[in-house]
């Protein structure tokens, strides 16, 4: 899928330019475009360079970056202050003048950039889950939301969910084999678990089975792409019979974008998902918040231990209480 004029990266030659200086992998990479093009609208407004604005600006493009936590934030300036850094050392402005991110290194002075609404917008209900995925033009995206939410991990670049064929799929028992898988970053050995999911996650399924076209719409034009032909649910296009964890990533952001939603997105899918099923776990079989967090974490393969238990934990009853 290519990408809208708009959704570039503003003088990308130099932010190309700036990665390769860096030698990021290509992994980083995609994070720093990503993260350029969210810039990229300001600087289209301005008509100049980040590495040109003044304090003003840079804290517009804080402000805008809509962050939720602090540590998400200082990724964001640390990148920003080094393509500054970069593009002053290299004499594409002023080398006279001071980096402005550079300001901004402690967390009291950036706490203030973080997005007051972005905790209350991450957790979404089942209901948004299936509603973004009856309205999406595509099963082979909505099938992604309503696995993720039902316990499919994202993590690991996505390897279970990229390895889920139509054989590991119980319909009788409403739920998915993931098989044992190999990280291929690591080379550890994950062993196999099953997931339950629901009927409308099943139904999902099949409709991402059958598709044999992906609709792509840019604007007022729409093309049409063929499916890889596999077992696999989710599949790439043309002969891609197994999609690349960078595509389900583009997916994710295209989802987010037609849907106008910039929390939808894997980590915060998986959290509705856990609050959703932790507090039915609660309703219908009466389990104690306790029990419920230590199923679930299973349920989602989350590492057993008390930082992600209490984590959990306190993410249900924050939902609970509002």
């Amino acid at each position: 899928m290519s990408i809208r004029e708009e959704d570039q990266m503003f003088n990308s030659a130099d932010k190309e330019s700036f990665m390769e200086y860096r030698g990021y992998s290509e992994d980083t990479k995609r994070v720093t475009r990503i993260l350029f093009r969210k810039i990229a609208k300001i600087e289209r407004e301005k008509n100049k360079d980040m590495y040109e604005f003044d304090q003003e600006s840079i804290e517009f493009v804080l402000k805008e970056l809509r962050a939720s936590t602090i540590r998400s934030l200082q990724n964001s300036i640390s990148t920003i202050e080094q393509y500054i850094h970069y593009a002053i050392q290299s004499g594409k402005t002023n080398n006279n003048r001071d980096n402005i991110a550079s300001f901004y290194s402690k967390k009291e002075d950036i706490a203030q950039f973080l997005d007051a609404s972005a905790e209350d917008n991450m957790i979404l209900t089942q209901s948004d889950i299936y509603g973004f995925g009856r309205y999406a033009e595509n099963a082979q995206d909505s099938v992604i939301l309503n696995l993720l939410f039902d316990g499919v991990s994202h993590k690991r670049k996505f390897i279970e969910l990229r390895n889920i064929r139509r054989q590991d799929v119980n319909e009788d028992t409403l739920t998915i084999h993931i098989p044992e898988l190999v990280d291929g970053d690591t080379g550890e050995l994950l062993p196999p678990r099953t997931v339950p999911i629901s009927k409308e996650t099943l139904q999902m399924i099949h409709a991402a089975i059958k598709e044999t076209k992906y609709t792509s719409v840019t604007g007022k034009t729409s093309r049409s792409y063929k499916i890889a032909e596999s077992d696999y649910i989710v599949r790439g296009l043309r002969n891609n019979y197994q999609i690349k964890w960078e595509n389900i990533s583009q997916r994710m952001i295209r989802i987010a974008d037609l849907e106008d939603n910039p929390y939808l997105n894997a980590t915060n899918i998986a959290y509705s998902g856990q609050v959703h099923y932790t507090n039915e776990l609660m309703q219908t079989q009466g389990q104690s918040v306790d029990e419920a967090c230590r199923n679930i974490m299973k349920r989602f393969n989350i590492s057993d231990n008390n930082a992600a238990f209490f984590s959990l934990k306190a993410r249900v009853e924050k939902a609970t209480a509002n």
